[in-house]
Parts: structure tokens; sequence; C-alpha cells
């Protein structure tokens, strides 16, 4: 697939809200694959087409920039932050019934 280029989805939809709902669905789904931590980030442009008596959903993805930033871990920077406090938990235990 290339960049800006409409994709289409197969399926047709008997409503303009349910093709709404699949939109809103692959626009984050696609978003949370394409995006990187720190990387190459993209927007997830939708569209909703009435074709006869049918919906039909449109998708694209837009380049919208490079994510930079520290990872963490390289100990260049100088983070005086103590770190946060753990919790203990508490275990409970599992008792199998009598039968």
């Amino acid at each position: 697939m290339e960049l800006n280029e409409w994709v289409k989805i197969q399926t047709l939809y008997d409503s303009e809200k349910q093709a709404l709902i699949v939109s809103n669905i692959v626009a984050t789904t696609e978003a949370r694959l394409a995006n990187q931590e720190r990387g190459p980030q993209y927007e997830v442009e939708t569209r909703v087409e009435q074709t006869d008596e049918k919906w039909q959903v449109y998708w694209r993805k837009i380049f919208i920039g490079n994510k930079t930033g520290c990872g963490g871990g390289c100990g260049s920077c100088s983070d005086n932050t103590p770190p946060p406090k753990k919790s203990m938990a508490k275990v409970l235990p599992f008792k199998r019934p009598s039968v």
C-alpha cells in the first residue's frame, strides 16, 4: 500500500451507523499498528460513502513526522527523580472446593 492511497474495505454495510463504527475501529487499529514508539508517525483518515443502498468504508495513512526522544537506560541524562515506590501485593490463597 502506498501512502495517501485510499484502501477500500470489501465489506458493504447496511447502515451508515455500522460503517462509522467500523471506520473508527479501522482508524484506531491501523494507527496503533503503523506508529512506533520512536520513529515514523501516521494519522489514519477514514471516509464512509454510500454505494447503491449500502455503505462502503475507505481509509488511508498520512505521514505526520518522526517521533524522537529518549528511550531511557543510557544514563546520559541527569534524572534525579527517585524511582517510584512499589506497593507490596497480597497473595490470596486459592481453596479447592471439597467434593
